[in-house]
């Protein structure tokens, strides 16, 4: 889903028993401002905090550290500066044992390891040949080592074989990080020291407040502020811990900030609240404010073109065949003597919407001196109402012409604009204006997806006769089929398996991953019984997680299914209790849709929820959360991002609202959670 405002989602990286005081000024003071400042400015503000979005599922599953440092790839992603802050203290912080480890390097580390050794790393890492290249997989906590007292012992012997193995071994610092590093450390090292290919500098973004205690005591009453080893300082942690202050202040320079705190009644208390709270506010509002300028459009067509064109791209990244039906449509767009549009007839979850985008990016490479317009309806608010739609695309075609939506409305009529009889005469008028040097092409996509207002649906809107040197393709659910009888009609096929094969492949691939050929087969003997694309996606966000030891793998071969299947998955990620509340909430909006602080103002007063959510907190956090008296921004942020590729936005009386973009998810979800009265 094409993001409709600009998202600035800051990575907040710090150990979690030694920064509550700073913890609670960024969160009652810092971000709340932030939040009100980026609201001005036409943005969002996003500050993600761990300690509060790891379910004690994941915990028990070892995705600890994986979904630390895939939210700071999120961020980085999502938005390009600022992204990443550090708080750093005298605590170096949990060494966990890797989660995964290279074939390679796994068996080098065997060969280092006694009988012992060995026993206990088979006994606790599995080979998963899926992954490419082959690695060995932490496995999940099982029975007598649900409790962490428990788990920290086994964690320990772990770690233990392994470092010493690593010793004796060549490996280079990179590879050692991960058998030595905190978690922390190894978030710095993602968001700040070493951050992936693409990204900008961290000096240019990534700020870290680093404290000094003053008669910070060095034994067992400062248990949670620095690492201790049977009640004395752990000497290694304290040296690695100095090494990363030194990383850290070469690599970041005058954004490397040092302040004072004092150890008072058994706590550290900083000296100056309000100056930390106020450095840490000021360069994040700086760098916004410069992001603002730079990224926001404040014109509305080339915002709506952007969005529309970062969901084609979306789409069209893993295309491949349907190569008959996009002759077709090629072979329409070049017959001077069709004036009629052409119709992709599909049933929901074929894929019209990728056809739709592969089609619209070879007119626009064929044919480069064309005016192609594309509009996925639904992607964004302002395409699935109709006046916005059309007064957009006539803007762009009127742009693209030199005059404007004043001009074709005629003197003293700009009221026109606003009203469907006025702004579907200005319509037909900017499709005149194309010519044989400058020819127009219009893609629109699920016209299904517009709103109800103005009889959107009915298509009066849409003419049946194109002006020359025009082409309308349009796509829409066979429901709509008879309201576009006067145009040409294409009946979208179901997707070839071997098209399908491919597909996979490339999805599979692109997060470094593979099936087993067993897997595989139960794949595409499950995808036989549809054919449909939204199966085969549906049925890769369960694969790309599979194991190459995963032996006892079940798959519905229904879409129904396969979509319970899903959301099954992401209620053992979320907690089930969040994912059912926020699915109810928006399919019980009038529009079966819900804008975004809608949802998190009913999360914060839903009673019922607040109690289950303080219940599944760690009890270490819990007076912690009950200060800050709200669902941490993180709880719904990582849920929405999972749920992404199956949303979009919709216009809903004026309002962007958040719904599912597919009707299926709406009908099995309703069945799902008793939406449906009977």
């Amino acid at each position: 889903m094409p993001r409709q405002t600009k998202v600035f989602r800051v990575f907040v990286s710090s150990t979690f028993t030694d920064m509550k005081e700073e913890r609670h000024i960024l969160q009652k003071k810092v971000f709340p401002r932030l939040e009100e400042f980026c609201l001005k400015n036409n943005a969002k503000f996003q500050a993600v905090d761990l300690r509060w979005g790891v379910t004690e599922e994941s915990q028990l599953n070892q995705k600890t550290v994986d979904i630390c440092l895939n939210e700071i790839r999120r961020c980085q992603k999502i938005t390009p500066k600022p992204n990443f802050l550090v708080l750093l203290g005298d605590k170096y912080g949990w060494q966990p044992v890797p989660i995964r480890i290279p074939e390679k390097e796994m068996e080098l580390i065997k060969t280092q390891s006694d009988q012992e050794g060995r026993k206990l790393i088979e006994e606790w890492y599995k080979k998963d040949t899926n992954a490419e290249p082959a690695e060995y997989v932490l496995q999940p906590r099982g029975k007598g080592v649900e409790a962490y007292e428990d788990w920290s012992k086994v964690e320990s012997a772990i770690r233990g074989t392994l470092r010493s193995a690593v010793d004796k071994l060549q490996f280079s610092p990179e590879q050692r990080i991960k058998y030595f590093a905190s978690a922390t450390h190894q978030e710095i090292i993602e968001g700040a020291l070493n951050p992936r290919e693409g990204q900008y500098k961290p000096e240019e973004h990534v700020f870290a407040m680093v404290r000094e205690i003053k008669s910070l005591p060095t034994d067992k009453s400062a248990e949670g502020f620095i690492d201790l080893v049977d009640g004395n300082p752990d000497t290694s942690s304290e040296q690695q811990l100095s090494e990363l202050r030194k990383q850290l202040k070469q690599k970041l320079g005058p954004h490397y900030i040092s302040y004072q705190a004092e150890w008072k009644h058994g706590k550290s208390e900083m000296t100056d609240p309000a100056e930390f709270e106020k450095q840490v506010y000021e360069f994040l509002e700086a760098i916004i404010q410069e992001q603002v300028k730079d990224i926001v459009s404040k014109d509305e067509i080339d915002h709506e073109i952007n969005l529309h064109k970062e969901f084609r791209e979306k789409l069209t990244e893993h295309f491949c065949g349907r190569d008959e039906i996009l002759k077709s449509i090629e072979s329409y767009l070049t017959d001077t003597s069709e004036k009629k549009p052409l119709s992709l007839i599909g049933k929901s979850g074929s894929g019209k919407s990728s056809v739709m985008a592969k089609a619209a990016e070879q007119a626009e490479t064929q044919n480069a001196d064309a005016l192609t317009i594309y509009r996925f309806i639904g992607t964004s608010s302002s395409s699935s109402n109709i006046i916005s739609l059309l007064q957009s695309i006539s803007g762009q075609i009127a742009r693209a012409f030199n005059t404007t939506l004043e001009t074709l409305a005629g003197e003293g009529r700009e009221k026109a604009m606003h009203d469907i009889n006025g702004i579907t005469d200005i319509f037909k008028k900017s499709l005149a204006l194309a010519t044989a040097e400058k020819p127009v092409a219009l893609f629109l996509d699920a016209l299904d997806q517009l709103s109800d207002a103005d009889n959107a649906r009915v298509l009066h809107w849409l003419p049946n006769e194109l002006p020359d040197h025009v082409k309308v393709v349009v796509s829409a659910l066979p429901e709509l089929e008879l309201a576009l009888s006067g145009t040409s009609i294409q009946q979208l096929p179901v997707l070839p398996e071997k098209d399908a094969r491919t597909i996979l492949t490339r999805w599979l691939d692109s997060v470094k991953r593979g099936l087993t050929p067993d897997q595989e087969k139960l794949v595409f003997q499950k995808f036989e019984k549809t054919k449909l694309p939204i199966f085969l996606k549906l049925v890769f966000e369960q694969a790309r997680y599979w194991h190459s030891y995963d032996t006892n793998i079940q798959l519905n071969d229904d879409v129904q299914g396969i979509i319970n299947d899903f959301i099954t998955g992401l209620e053992r990620e979320h907690t089930r209790d969040l994912v059912e509340h926020v699915i109810c909430y928006m399919l019980s909006g009038r529009y079966q849709g819900l804008a975004e602080n809608e949802i998190l103002e009913i999360l914060v007063f839903d009673e019922e929820y607040w109690k289950i959510f303080l219940n599944q907190t760690h009890e270490a956090h819990r007076e912690e959360l009950k200060d800050v008296t709200k669902i941490p921004i993180v709880v719904w942020s990582r849920l929405y991002l999972d749920l992404e590729p199956f949303l979009t936005e919709r216009d809903a009386d004026g309002v962007p609202i958040i719904t599912f973009f597919h009707r299926q998810f709406n009908e099995v979800l309703q069945e799902r959670y008793g939406l449906i009265e009977d």
